[in-house]
């Protein structure tokens, strides 16, 4: 469970999110927001990565911003929006072990299998496609299997069967029991996944909770994030 209290992150004095207020249980839950809303801060700061100026972050009831990053990084996966921006190593199958190495976690092979192909095992990751680099990346987080995974844009740069990888191992972590928070700029594919909740974030703030289908297309508009009718048409 994810559990944050009044959190307000701020860069050189302007707030960046404020006053934020959630409890997430097991399940699926998607953050909507224009570029800039706030989104990829929260994600960050609920994995620990970010502090806040104010406010506390719980992750089955352990407070992340205290507690070591070696064992923040078993509770709680953040998988980058770049997918480049976390390698470290030359070879795939180096890339893949190198979190297990370091936390002393043994990595979940059934999420390697759904979203790395064998066939990439010795590509160096810095010359992988975007779709590639995306599936790599997310594995090398996730297959740690922690209890809270942080999707940011998850969908970026994947072609048809990429999207069904990612959508298979959102499933599979729903199967879980985990707590599955994806972050997206737009509705594109997030009919295709069951969410438990939907949140709209504005200029920092949480301006809608509720269901996907309760979302309003002249609202969406309103906020900058393509509509139903956009995303259909």
């Amino acid at each position: 469970m994810i559990k944050v209290e009044d959190v307000t992150v701020a860069y050189n004095g302007h707030k960046i999110i404020e006053n934020i207020n959630l409890e997430l249980k097991p399940g699926l839950h998607i953050v909507l927001g224009k570029n800039g809303s706030g989104k990829s801060t929260l994600l960050k700061t609920i994995a620990g990565l970010i502090k806040p100026m104010k406010g506390r972050v719980f992750i089955n009831g352990r407070d992340v911003h205290k507690t070591p990053r070696k064992e923040a990084v078993k509770l709680v996966g953040y998988a980058w929006q770049n997918p480049y921006a976390g390698f470290v190593e030359t070879t795939v199958k180096d890339e893949l072990e190198f979190t297990s190495k370091v936390t002393g976690v043994s990595l979940n092979n059934e999420i390697v299998e759904i979203l790395v192909p064998k066939y990439l095992m010795n590509r160096n990751p810095f010359t992988l496609s975007g779709g590639e680099a995306k599936k790599v990346s997310m594995a090398s987080i996730l297959a740690l299997d922690q209890p809270v995974w942080l999707l940011d844009e998850p969908f970026d740069y994947l072609d048809s069967d990429g999207v069904e990888s990612v959508i298979k191992v959102i499933n599979y972590g729903i199967e879980k029991n985990k707590t599955i928070v994806v972050a997206s700029a737009n509705l594109a594919y997030l009919h295709m996944l069951d969410a438990d909740q939907v949140l709209v974030l504005s200029r920092g703030e949480v301006v809608f909770r509720g269901l996907i289908n309760d979302l309003n297309n002249s609202v969406l508009r309103d906020l900058g994030i393509p509509s139903k009718i956009m995303m259909c048409g």
